[in-house]
């Protein structure tokens, strides 16, 4: 058969998706006829394959420099150059003059398209390669990643190394024997999983860190706590938040580092922190007893930041005894701490705690979360009253906490602790979702709930979502609760505490100062923090029946709270001289056991009901 012929137009087409790190392209078909023949390519046609394969990949492992090329002018006035093409197949195609004349391929950055059909040609005289199923190739990660789902750390590294090696060689070492195995799409895959991988271990770490200093904070003491070498120490630093405040927020974190610097020396270069001044690390207990002494000379000497000397000094608790759960451990520990700011040695160890309060103190923080799944911490509601008519026209929501052993447990027997193990958000936010529920009973009469909240929290950059998450999730409006600021001394961030106020303000939440005119929640506070409301303590009630002064500090804050719209509430009336004194110097609302004792929700609303029957002679201003 003649097999002259001239195919204008002809070129391969070629699948980029299907491009392998290894030269393998599969093959387009482009039908044509020569003469009366039906050819699937023109590959096809030049190679003298005895079988149309249809689509097949192109092996470009063929060196296209060992190809001879001619050209039609030299082998027509060289006639001993003819010789050469003697009993060999020869493809006559046009030059390739410009940049739209070339291709692309895995070996080549521009070749004429006449070389495609010749590679492909030279594929099918040797046996096209075998390819393996796509799909087939990349289900391999996803076995890798479900087996790892259910292996240790350790082992789940090997085998993401032996996975990634397996894909990225298996092709190299397949390739010479014609079988491709197009791994490209598992590798990507698998590269994204550990992307996330990396993401995911990089949060953990991020959680596990303290944020002033960059050491491991009590999160990250927990998860070592299992492989701990040794017994826990912790050690607290006295007036640890004075000197913060007395400190520009620059130098917050130098001093912090500093210490932990400090407490390393002679012990163990890992120091773990929290936000309000412990420190722990892991010591062998011999060596403990002998570094602590050692230490409380180094932190009773000054530290320099800067131009200034500060003086501190620190109380250490050592755990000599085993406990398994870390967080029980923690707590312990922190507790012996605390203690060992009272003794002359500073030093003080677990097993020194009294047996009984001991075990609870153990167990205290391991249940807090169970109590709240079986609602065992529950509020009482105290009434507030208007002095002006007495009124209800509110209440104070109170944590407490039904124990199965222990019966009713007050608030000053838990959240402290709670607090100092860094567990008070779960146990605010039960509380303002039960106090959230609560004031839907009270929305015909317009009344407000108070819910504590701690001042460690209200600088958080999550504060002013978390409250409104929290209510809004039960079904409360803004309006209806009031945040009450506790503790205000232990404010980390005036400015950013004021700020989370502000915002919550401008959500419809009242919020209130407790405990004005005691420790630090003074006229500075009063006039950083946006209020609508301020509770003086039982204290001032107290001194009001006595002292002169006493009754003009009350008038003058009632004054200035009445001109700035804000309320007064007094806390702690319990006869009715309290009340009497206290309404004549200007005070708008009362609140204590003369008015009413914590009672459950159900008792209130009685009480409104009888308050409906015979309702007051004249409005309240509440």
């Amino acid at each position: 058969m003649d097999r002259r012929a001239s195919f204008p137009g002809v070129h391969e087409t070629v699948d980029a998706n299907q491009v392998s790190l290894f030269g393998f392209v599969v093959s387009g078909v482009s039908p044509y006829e020569i003469g009366e023949e039906k050819y699937d390519t023109f590959a096809f046609a030049i190679s003298g394959a005895s079988q149309q394969p249809g689509a097949f990949p192109i092996d470009y492992r063929y060196r296209t420099e060992d190809l001879p090329v001619e050209s039609l002018l030299q082998l027509e006035n060289a006639p001993d150059a003819r010789s050469s093409i003697s009993g060999k197949r020869v493809v006559i195609s046009a030059a390739a003059n410009t940049e739209d004349d070339l291709v692309l391929i895995p070996t080549k950055l521009g070749l004429p398209t006449i070389y495609v059909a010749i590679l492909a040609a030279e594929t099918l005289s040797a046996g096209p390669p075998v390819a393996v199923d796509l799909t087939a190739s990349t289900l391999l990660p996803f076995i890798v990643i479900a087996f790892a789902i259910f292996m240790r750390r350790q082992e789940r590294r090997k085998l993401y190394l032996v996975c990634g090696l397996a894909l990225f060689f298996l092709p190299y070492i397949l390739a010479p024997f014609g079988v491709i195995v197009p791994t490209g799409n598992g590798i990507v895959l698998l590269l994204l999983y550990l992307a996330f991988r990396a993401r995911a271990a990089w949060m953990e770490r991020a959680a596990g860190m303290e944020r002033l200093s960059g050491l491991p904070n009590f999160h990250a003491l927990e998860d070592d706590y299992a492989a701990r070498q040794g017994r826990l120490v912790v050690a607290k630093i006295e007036n640890y938040e004075a000197i913060l405040a007395s400190l520009e927020p620059a130098s917050h974190s130098i001093f912090v580092r500093q210490i932990g610097q400090r407490l390393s020396i002679g012990g163990s270069n890992r120091i773990y922190t929290d936000t309000t001044g412990h420190f722990a690390w892991f010591d062998d207990l011999e060596h403990a007893r002998s570094h602590v002494a050692g230490l409380l000379a180094l932190t009773n000497s000054p530290i320099r930041i800067g131009d200034r000397t500060l003086d501190f000094s620190a109380s250490f608790g050592l755990l000599d005894c085993e406990i398994g759960k870390a967080r029980q451990a923690i707590s312990a520990t922190v507790v012996a701490a605390e203690q060992a700011a009272t003794r002359r040695t500073q030093i003080a160890f677990v097993s020194e705690q009294d047996g009984f309060d001991a075990n609870w103190q153990l167990s205290l923080l391991a249940s807090l979360d169970a109590a709240i799944k079986r609602e065992q911490i529950y509020l009482l509601y105290q009434p507030q009253r208007s002095f002006a008519d007495g009124s209800l026209v509110g209440c104070e929501a109170l944590v407490r906490w039904r124990h199965p052993e222990r019966g009713v447990i007050s608030p000053s027997q838990f959240i402290p602790q709670i607090e100092r193990a860094g567990r008070l958000k779960p146990l605010t936010a039960h509380t303002l979702r039960l106090a959230a529920r609560a004031s839907r009973s009270f929305e015909r009469e317009g009344l407000r709930i108070s819910v504590n909240v701690s001042a460690t929290m209200i600088a958080d950059d999550d504060f002013p979502a978390f409250i409104e998450e929290n209510v809004l999730a039960s079904g409360g409006r803004p309006e209806a609760i009031t945040i009450e600021v506790t503790e205000t001394a232990k404010i980390p961030d005036l400015d950013r505490a004021a700020n989370n106020l502000g915002k919550l303000q401008s959500r419809g939440f009242h919020i209130a100062l407790d405990d004005f005119g005691t420790g630090e929640a003074n006229l500075s506070l009063l006039v950083a923090l946006p209020c609508d409301e301020l509770k003086i303590d039982r204290s001032f009630v107290v001194l009001a029946q006595h002292s002169d002064r006493a009754r003009m500090v009350i008038g003058a804050l009632a004054q200035t709270t009445n001109r700035s719209g804000m309320r007064l509430v007094a806390e702690g009336i319990e006869t009715e001289d309290d009340r009497v004194i206290l309404s004549e110097l200007g005070c708008e609302i009362g609140q204590g056991y003369f008015f009413g004792r914590p009672q459950p929700l159900v008792s209130v609303l009685e009480m409104l009901d009888q308050q409906a029957e015979t309702p007051p002679e004249k409005l309240t201003l509440y």
